[in-house]
């Protein structure tokens, strides 16, 4: 298992949709600091707060098409949350593109999971300052493509990795650390079906958080 980070969205017009496909907790209007910059063309920047999903529920719906990426990956980290809660490596494919270094280890992690009979207890994660492509056709910018990097600044408490089981008391087997504010690179992939998908996820400014999208969820 690998250490994990996290999220958050500003109220915009352009991304109270987000809000609304990914049932964001709360919205917030403090200033945001821009974030480090990153590959992709920058976009607007927001500030989001994103409710965990509970275990043993039916996955949240997806919400993985279109070009606002910031409503993407919210749903994709939404699901992929949800998957870790309930592990799966079947549905690994609806959130990471196959052959992707995301899709391995959401495949590892999900499969180690089953194994022990456990899932993660996932805790609310905290993002800021949302840096994502423009879709808006101008003199600098290019439509979307296939693939496109969103960055975010991301932070979390630690999670405990736990029994499947019911009962009166809970078995924690392990704990992730708690994840400390830094800068998570995230690259997704639009596969033929028009949906985006996890490709990678790196944090190019903490070497000692492993680059994993694992390490995101």
């Amino acid at each position: 298992m690998q250490p994990t980070p996290r999220r958050a969205l500003r109220l915009t017009t352009a991304l109270a949709s987000a809000c609304a496909l990914t049932g964001c907790a709360a919205l917030t209007s403090t200033t945001v600091t821009p974030a480090p910059t990153s590959t992709a063309t920058p976009g607007p920047t927001s500030t989001f707060v994103q409710t965990a999903p509970p275990a043993d529920t039916s996955p949240p719906t997806l919400a993985n098409t279109g070009s606002t990426l910031p409503t993407v990956v919210a749903s994709l980290i939404k699901y992929g949350q949800w998957l870790l809660a309930n592990p799966d490596p079947d549905r690994v494919a609806n959130v990471a593109a196959p052959g992707c270094a995301a899709s391995k280890d959401l495949i590892r992690q999900t499969r180690s999971l089953v194994d022990q009979g456990a899932r993660l207890t996932t805790v609310l994660p905290t993002v800021t300052a949302v840096q994502w492509p423009s879709p808006a056709l101008s003199a600098s910018t290019a439509p979307l493509g296939d693939q496109a990097v969103v960055t975010i600044r991301a932070s979390r408490p630690a999670e405990a990795v736990t029994m499947r089981t019911a009962g009166e008391d809970t078995t924690v087997l392990s704990y992730l650390p708690a994840l400390k504010s830094t800068t998570v690179r995230i690259s997704l992939f639009r596969g033929t079906d028009k949906k985006w998908r996890f490709c990678e996820v790196t944090t190019p400014a903490d070497a000692a958080v492993a680059d994993s999208v694992t390490a995101l969820l």
